[in-house]
């Protein structure tokens, strides 16, 4: 399509389609009848689906009909069929999907299209659930001579990873490298995602430091993965109870010392040795230093957090300005509610940091140079000793309820302190 109002019409079907819009259909209806119109057969698909999931299976078949006869190859009509699995099964239209892939299978041997057919239908087996399908598909792929890429391998083993199969996503992980295909960030954030959902922090230990000795570093996806299926971390970052760690040492000692899983401290220290993560989240310049938590959980976030100050603290020739940038809650679970703010400002606020919010940003925590130094200076500790177990029920309410009350007043009148930016 060629000119701007062109591209916004179709940008508006896609997304139309996307939110199950009524006004999808019509408005396709419309858009098929302009002069500049060309189809598609993604769109059709999409539209096709659309009017079954709504009842309207004699319209949704006239058009899959009326579609499938326009087209003059067998390499567009396999690449319809791969559509229509994607679109119906992504409505929870198993049944009517498996039919298209029945008559999909009933082409010809081998598929024409080459190539750009069987990457459509791995990736449409993939949303179907059929992680055995995909993965045999891939495999007569390669025997024909086309080359997949990481992304096809990735779908497949996501697929079996999702399915609980970890047995089976590790070999498709371990087969990319025999069709020559190097171990990349999107394959090894499957396979944390995936040990992620089941809690193998054995395995995942074993996964990171692989990726260490290939030189492959943990993205900011990666790095939640792995925290998010640590749940004394997860725990401690939503309760933040008076022993709350307040350094990435304290962090793992007391992980080792308390958690109920035993893999679970030697995985956040691997992760901690880790700092690709933090250099990419943390922006130096003449003028200021700059931790971004955009896009970290709230687990992540605090762990990162105690990386950060640590990182601090080895590098003393500073800036002008120290500042954590942590959001205004735009994207969290409750829209307007800034949980990683609040963890910011709870996990800073118990080291005595001067940090507070800019009168400015709201979602930005900001102090000079001088003061951030005093600050580092210092040392800090939990508020509750870690070997201090052994405390009645009120004396353990009493001490929380204290600080927690601190806590709030020096949030509420935080945002009155005039700070620059």
């Amino acid at each position: 399509v060629g000119t701007k109002s062109e591209r916004a019409a179709l940008a508006a079907l896609s997304r139309l389609l996307m939110d199950s819009d009524p006004l999808a259909v019509p408005f396709y209806e419309a858009v098929t009848q302009a002069r500049w119109f060309k189809w598609s057969s993604i769109h059709a698909a999409a539209v096709a689906a659309l009017l079954e999931a709504n009842g309207a299976e004699e319209e949704s078949r006239s058009l899959i009909a009326d579609s499938a006869a326009r087209l003059e190859s067998g390499a567009d009509l396999a690449l319809f069929y791969c559509d229509l699995m994607a679109a119906f099964s992504s409505r929870g239209l198993k049944r009517r999907a498996m039919d298209f892939y029945a008559q999909l299978r009933a082409m010809p041997t081998p598929l024409a299209g080459g190539g750009k057919t069987y990457m459509a239908m791995i990736k449409s087996l993939c949303m179907m659930g059929l992680a055995a399908e995909a993965e045999e598909a891939l495999r007569v792929m390669l025997s024909l001579g086309y080359q997949p890429d990481a992304f096809q391998f990735g779908l497949v083993a996501k697929c079996y990873g999702k399915a609980g199969q970890l047995a089976e996503m590790e070999r498709v992980i371990a087969s990319m490298s025999d069709a020559g295909i190097r171990l990349g960030t999107g394959a090894a954030n499957i396979v944390l995602s995936c040990y992620s959902a089941c809690r193998e922090h054995g395995k995942m230990l074993a996964w990171l430091k692989k990726m260490r000795k290939l030189r492959v570093t943990p993205t900011t996806k990666g790095y939640n993965f792995v925290l998010n299926s640590c749940p004394t971390v997860v725990s401690m970052a939503r309760e933040l109870d008076p022993s709350l760690p307040l350094s990435a040492a304290q962090l793992v000692r007391k992980l080792k010392s308390a958690s109920p899983w035993p893999a679970e401290a030697e995985v956040v220290q691997e992760l901690l040795a880790a700092s690709s993560v933090l250099t990419k989240a943390m922006v130096w310049s003449e003028t200021e230093v700059k931790l971004n938590l955009h896009g970290f959980s709230i687990t992540s976030a605090y762990v990162l957090m105690l990386q950060w100050v640590d990182a601090l603290k080895v590098d003393r020739t500073l800036p002008l300005e120290v500042s954590v940038v942590c959001g205004v809650g735009k994207h969290s679970d409750v829209r307007g509610e800034p949980k990683v703010r609040e963890l910011a400002q709870e996990v800073l606020s118990r080291t005595g940091s001067p940090l507070r919010l800019s009168a400015r940003n709201k979602g930005r925590l900001v102090a000079k140079r001088d003061r951030v130094k005093h600050w580092l200076a210092t040392e800090w500790t939990s508020m509750v000793p870690e070997e201090s177990t052994d405390q009645s029920t009120n004396s353990s309410d009493q001490q929380q309820c204290l600080p927690n009350l601190l806590r709030k007043l020096g949030q509420f009148f935080s945002s009155f302190v005039p700070v620059s930016r």
